[in-house]
């Protein structure tokens, strides 16, 4: 993913070259590598603002600067996201700003750069939605639809990968359900076992057999269920 920084303070500048530094790093070996191009400048910065998936901007040394080069940005036809920082100037009161704007006040911190960045990664076009748990206290991505099934055994969280990867993660159950609610195909079919229902190859009355063979126990009561779970996922698949 291209991202552009777009900040008339030098120090803040860097600051924030430093925070996204460190959120690529948390993306190494996965496929939404981060590329930051960095301008103090609206002149540079507009010679080719359509390579970026994201911007993060606060220029607030002349007054009128942000509003020229969101201008300029509509004119061209950028529609990615620009998170917009208010800091000596108060960019909420700018009427009229298109909605790929994104509001938010500087200090640049660590905490809603991950919200940002899915923003952007959004835009890109080949991008691999990932999910991020723990592993020894270290946040990973993880590419969602590499996650065949996850199970725990005597008090440790397991992914299993398609590619026969396991990976051990500081997350329980539940914990882990909760970061794959918004994922459709994932279901947790018993006290410890989540199912990636894009593969399953069978639902059986006591089990959901996995792609891999592997088979994760069901309640007989929720055959049906998961039957039918499973047919929904067929179709799209």
């Amino acid at each position: 993913m291209h991202v552009a920084i777009c900040d008339d303070n030098v120090a803040d500048r860097k600051h924030l070259e430093r925070l996204l530094s460190r959120e690529s790093d948390k993306r190494r070996g996965t496929p939404n590598i981060l590329y930051v191009d960095s301008y103090g400048d609206q002149e540079h910065f507009l010679i080719n603002p359509l390579k970026y998936n994201l911007i993060f901007m606060d220029m607030c040394l002349e007054h009128g600067t942000v509003e020229t080069i969101i201008k300029e940005l509509v004119a061209v036809g950028y529609c990615a996201p620009l998170i917009l920082y208010s800091s000596k100037i108060d960019y909420t009161a700018i009427p009229n700003l298109p909605d790929f704007v994104v509001h938010a006040k500087k200090p640049y911190i660590p905490e809603p750069l991950p919200q940002f960045l899915k923003l952007g990664d959004e835009n890109v076009r080949g991008y691999v939605p990932t999910v991020t748990v723990c592993q020894n206290g270290m946040p990973i991505d993880v590419p969602k639809d590499e996650i065949e099934y996850a199970n725990a055994e005597k008090g440790k969280t397991t992914l299993h990968l398609l590619d026969s990867t396991r990976i051990d993660i500081d997350e329980d159950i539940m914990a882990l359900k909760q970061l794959l609610e918004p994922y459709e195909e994932f279901e947790r079919v018993n006290k410890n076992g989540i199912a990636n229902f894009k593969f399953v190859s069978a639902v059986m009355p006591l089990s959901v057999v996995m792609q891999s063979y592997a088979q994760l126990h069901i309640s007989p009561l929720r055959y049906r269920e998961f039957k039918f779970l499973k047919e929904d996922m067929d179709k799209f698949s």
